[in-house]
């Protein structure tokens, strides 16, 4: 069965609190029929989209004030543990500790207490992650084939345990596999020129998800992710709802194949969310539906295959953001909701 986000909130990744139950009653209040998994970096550096996937990562290493992966004996050896992994995964292959994900344990916990349908979690995608790590002449380590190859099979196996575990608390997994770097797409700051390039590499770990989505926070070209075989492509629809529609004919046929957008429509940034309203952002949403209904498509449907969040994660904001977005999130999905009944 495909997914159908049918306008349901749900959050992107981190929060800014710093205890777990309270951003756990954030989640499951304002976002009850897609929980996500919130990470929490002002809990603990350990939780960052980055530093949150290095754990079990062969050769990993802090040396000169960067992360890198130093292939020494040691890394030989546990490459080939990841491999074997990789190809038949026992029951801990790709777990993440408590140390990385203190939400993690409770949050599977309030899925079995709440009997909720569907839930969401995050890992950072390996075109984000290799950039974050250089090998040991300091090249990144997305341009190392061999480095790679191991940081794509590393967070395959981190998307399965996920979702093998949000499917044992009784829930459909729906994985997201965020590249935030690809905002750098297109610029000199990326080597990579061609979209298939990224886009190779990033089906290599949505394939681990049984529902897949991903996000992007910033502008980039939408066709890495359109021609994927994603179910969910997250975006800025804030700041960049007018790039996103100008890939007409990939939106077109992204939706007619069953896709579903979520639109990240509130402002993260609380300069932004203090100047709009729920029903301004209601009607700049129902906007850009409209001119996907323009380009052939039916409204309903886009409404039916649409998920409403916060552009971005709010861990680096101010936490007094979080409620209040996740609130004007929740007025727009119901303002929509209403649209057709949902």
């Amino acid at each position: 069965m495909g997914f159908e986000g049918r306008c349901r909130v749900t959050g992107i990744g981190s929060l800014a609190c710093t205890e777990v139950g309270e951003a756990l009653d954030l989640v499951f209040e304002l976002c009850p029929s897609l929980p996500y998994l919130p990470q929490l970096p002002r809990l603990s550096p350990h939780e960052g989209m980055n530093e949150q996937m290095y754990e079990g990562l062969p050769g990993l290493a802090r040396r000169e004030g960067k992360w890198r992966i130093v292939q020494d004996e040691r890394f030989f050896l546990a490459v080939d543990e990841l491999f074997q992994q990789y190809e038949n995964p026992t029951e801990n292959a790709g777990a993440l500790s408590a140390d990385r994900s203190a939400a993690l344990a409770p949050f599977l916990e309030r899925i079995r207490a709440e009997g909720v349908a569907e839930a969401k979690a995050q890992v950072s995608g390996p075109v984000t992650v290799a950039m974050s790590l250089v090998n040991e002449e300091g090249t990144p380590s997305l341009y190392d084939a061999v480095l790679r190859d191991v940081v794509t099979k590393h967070l395959a196996l981190k998307v399965r345990w996920l979702a093998r575990q949000i499917e044992a608390a009784g829930a459909r997994p729906v994985i997201f596999v965020d590249e935030p770097f690809l905002a750098s797409f297109g610029t000199p700051f990326f080597a990579w020129t061609e979209p298939q390039q990224p886009r190779e590499v990033i089906e290599q770990v949505y394939a681990a998800a049984p529902i897949k989505g991903t996000h992007c926070c910033s502008n980039t070209d939408w066709t890495i992710f359109l021609r994927s075989s994603v179910d969910i492509v997250s975006f800025d629809a804030f700041g960049f709802g007018e790039n996103f529609l100008t890939c007409r004919e990939d939106l077109v046929a992204f939706v007619r194949r069953g896709g579903n957008i979520a639109w990240g429509i509130v402002p993260t940034d609380p300069d932004d969310l203090a100047r709009t309203s729920a029903r301004e952002l209601t009607g700049r949403l129902r906007a850009m539906v409209d001119k996907l209904a323009r380009y052939g498509l039916d409204r309903a449907t886009v409404l039916r295959q649409s998920l409403i969040t916060p552009a971005c994660g709010l861990g680096s904001r101010p936490a007094e953001t979080g409620r209040p977005a996740f609130e004007m999130a929740a007025a727009v999905s119901d303002a929509l909701r209403s649209d057709i009944e949902l």
